[in-house]
């Protein structure tokens, strides 16, 4: 099931002096409206819920913050760790809930959720900080461990998630998978843990495995899933060999 997000656009810009700048970016301020939804099934913390949904739709709205950051030179592009940064900010910013509905079909249910959040380039900044200093502790975890993840009880997905986008990076398929089935133990309807999965099931050749994942991603209303498995599809239709 694909579920389509739809953002609404305000742009608050406060500026000092003539306009942007790397000296200014302290007083740019974007305000943003977007939507997140996430699935509920019998079992399921309703809690859990409410914040995978928060999750998914300030991720979003950091998302195209950091395009329009980017483009006016107050943000870096961040590249491989664009993830793992990305995520802790979509965890680190507050919203306020604008709008929020609960529907059903059958045993299932969805949380709706419309969002309003402020984000400005410190804030990247804040996120990228704290990104690398959990690098360097993790930089001290012995491989026992890293076989053996432990899951913090924190309901912290950007977190989570930053972890397993770090091992992804530093190209620690087998690792990232192994912390993976264990976050998806805590967080079930997050499907963004099925989408890094097929990263790391790409890395190790495992086809069958990334589109299993791809089509659990997409199931639980991750686009970019979605959008990428069409894209296999094509591949196939068209005999690359995928």
């Amino acid at each position: 099931m694909r579920i389509q997000t739809i953002i609404w656009v305000i742009f608050l810009i406060f500026l000092s002096g003539s306009g942007f700048s790397q000296d200014n970016r302290n007083n740019s301020t974007i305000e943003l409206e977007s939507e997140g939804v996430c699935l509920f099934k019998k079992g399921d913390s309703k809690q859990i819920t409410k914040k995978l949904a928060c999750f998914n739709a300030k991720k979003t709205a950091v998302e195209l913050a950091g395009k329009y950051f980017k483009r006016k030179k107050l943000v870096e592009p961040y590249e491989h760790r664009k993830d793992e940064i990305y995520s802790i900010l979509a965890d680190e910013i507050n919203e306020d809930i604008i709008k929020e509905t609960w529907t059903s079909t059958g045993d299932i249910s969805k949380y709706f959720v419309q969002i309003r959040v402020k984000i400005t380039p410190v804030d990247f900044i804040r996120a990228e900080i704290l990104n690398l200093e959990y690098e360097k502790k993790e930089a001290k975890t012995t491989l026992r461990k890293k076989m053996e993840p432990p899951i913090s009880k924190k309901i912290e997905p950007g977190h989570d998630l930053a972890h397993a986008y770090r091992l992804l990076r530093k190209g620690q398929w087998r690792v990232a998978v192994i912390y993976l089935d264990r976050l998806e133990m805590k967080y079930p309807n997050l499907g963004e843990i099925q989408l890094a999965k097929s990263f790391a099931y790409y890395a190790m050749h495992e086809i069958e495995a990334v589109k299993t994942s791809l089509e659990n991603a997409c199931r639980l209303g991750t686009e970019e899933a979605c959008d990428d498995l069409s894209k296999i599809k094509r591949l196939q239709e068209y005999n690359f060999n995928f």
